[in-house]
């Protein structure tokens, strides 16, 4: 499975976990997984399983540890902050002196909006992390759950 596809699944479940949370009784925790049943041939649940509390007991630990930093480490987030200084740069060059309502304005802001969506990767980076940072205690829990699979 691909990081993508774990990313997203884990997000799903934590989201849904999160959602439920204030209906479940203490020491109520169950985890229902539904799986698609054309993916069951050669599949084998208690290794799902396992592979499901080991995630949520690695994201337990990650979300705790540098999330901030992590969340701006990767290229594409480091790329976006850079163009970011860049663009804001350019246009302030450009419509230095100039009056308003010229061309050079024009330019100048069309620069300004380059600039904010640059920002868009590394600022849901940031606020995902954020949101794992917050959570830690949902993947706490979903590491401990009763985890049955169901295919359908």
């Amino acid at each position: 499975m691909r990081e993508t596809t774990v990313q997203v699944t884990r997000e799903r479940i934590v989201d849904a976990w999160s959602e439920l949370a204030w209906k479940r009784s203490p020491g109520s925790a169950r985890l229902d997984l539904v799986l698609p049943a054309a993916e069951r041939a050669g599949a084998d649940e208690a290794e799902i399983i396992g592979a499901v509390r080991a995630d949520m007991r690695t994201m337990r630990v990650d979300a705790r540890h540098h999330w901030f930093r992590r969340a701006l480490r990767p290229r594409e987030s480091r790329i976006g902050i850079v163009i970011f200084f860049l663009a804001l740069g350019a246009g302030a060059v450009i419509d230095f002196g100039e009056s308003e309502g010229s061309l050079s304005t024009l330019l100048a802001q069309t620069f300004v909006v380059l600039a904010w969506v640059a920002l868009w990767a590394p600022a849901y980076r940031l606020l995902t992390a954020a949101s794992f940072r917050l959570g830690r205690r949902y993947f706490a829990e979903l590491a401990e759950a009763e985890i049955t699979v169901r295919w359908d």
